[in-house]
């Protein structure tokens, strides 16, 4: 019974979100979109980051870049980049981590792109001891 009446109060509220987004002037919606894709790209996420400052050389199928990698998690990375790549890219990556004799090597795809950079999401995710080793030297630096 506690989930039926769960499921109708949800139901109420969402009525109701509907007949207040209906009212809204064009410009308040375009906002509240704008909003939208900001929480669906937040719980998108599936690890936490690791803010860094890492040079990272990646390649598409035609051309080489070097660039800087600002956050780094289990499942991707974000690089800063002013290259034109687009969603659904794969691309290659070698970055070294400072205090570590190790060069990580591994493959991933666009997952998104900013004026900014592109998310990158691993293909293979991290074993836990290369995000321990990760985690410990970024925090060091």
């Amino acid at each position: 019974m506690d989930e039926l009446e769960n499921t109708e109060d949800i139901d109420k509220l969402t009525a109701k979100l509907v007949k207040a987004v209906e009212k809204l002037s064009p410009q308040r919606k375009k906002m509240l979109a704008q909003l939208i894709r900001e929480w669906e790209r937040l719980d998108y996420r599936e690890d936490s980051r690791i803010s860094c400052f890492l040079p990272v050389d990646y390649s598409t199928q035609d051309r080489l870049y070097q660039d800087f990698i600002h956050n780094l998690s289990n499942g991707g990375v974000f690089i800063e980049t002013a290259a034109s790549l687009r969603i659904g890219q794969p691309l290659s990556m070698i970055f070294n981590v400072p205090t570590l004799n190790k060069a990580f090597k591994i493959a991933g795809r666009i997952v998104r792109t900013e004026t900014d950079g592109v998310g990158v999401k691993f293909d293979k995710k991290l074993t836990p001891y290369q995000k321990e080793l990760i985690h410990k030297a970024v925090n060091k630096s």
